[in-house]
């Protein structure tokens, strides 16, 4: 019986369905994290110096989060009968209403600590899986993609991070939704689906 996530019959190797519903998840998870970043960038906000900082990471991070949503959209397949875009779907799990749950904090250090203390760390290391399991010859251009994103992603992590470091106010309310987040990646099927192909 094919693995509901992958469409993987076997376990042993990921198929263009299998790898299609991968793109489209990272895709999706993609244009997310681009919503939000860019929506906290331009939303109302304090003034002080640390918001400040805040603002122009989500700016940054916004634009290659969208930037990384457009280059997963060009590598999801062109096939009869399939629409690309249909494939763009939140993956089955509750990482969609984690992502809700983040949107929703009011607090932007919360929301900082929440998206480079848990989503950034445990995106790159869904895409460092995968990279693992790639088949050279049938993966090649999603390779390229993996590689890039976890290269970006180290470097948005350090500065997300030392962004955090350097803010003088405690970061309460911010272990609970990290948590939160954490277990709706582990709880998402997708992911743990990444095979080799």
């Amino acid at each position: 019986m094919p693995d509901v996530a992958t469409g993987d019959a076997r376990g042993e190797w990921r198929g263009i369905d299998g790898l299609a519903g991968l793109v489209g998840t990272y895709c999706w998870v993609e244009h997310r994290i681009f919503e939000l970043t860019g929506r906290w960038a331009t939303g109302p906000g304090g003034t002080d110096e640390g918001e400040a900082e805040l603002r122009v990471f989500w700016a940054a991070a916004s634009r290659r989060h969208g930037a990384l949503a457009g280059r997963w959209a060009e590598r999801l397949p062109v096939r009869a009968g399939v629409d690309p875009a249909g494939l763009v779907t939140a993956p089955v799990g509750p990482l969609a209403e984690a992502l809700e749950t983040l949107a929703a904090e009011p607090e932007g250090a919360v929301r900082a600590e929440a998206l480079v203390g848990a989503v950034l760390p445990l995106l790159r290391g869904v895409y460092e899986t995968h990279l693992r399991t790639a088949s050279a010859v049938s993966e090649g251009p999603v390779m390229e993609v993996l590689v890039e994103a976890r290269r970006e992603s180290a470097a948005e992590i350090r500065g997300g991070q030392a962004i955090l470091d350097a803010l003088p106010e405690g970061l309460e309310g911010g272990e609970k939704l990290r948590s939160e987040i954490e277990r709706a990646f582990e709880g998402t099927r997708v992911f743990p689906a990444v095979r080799p192909s």
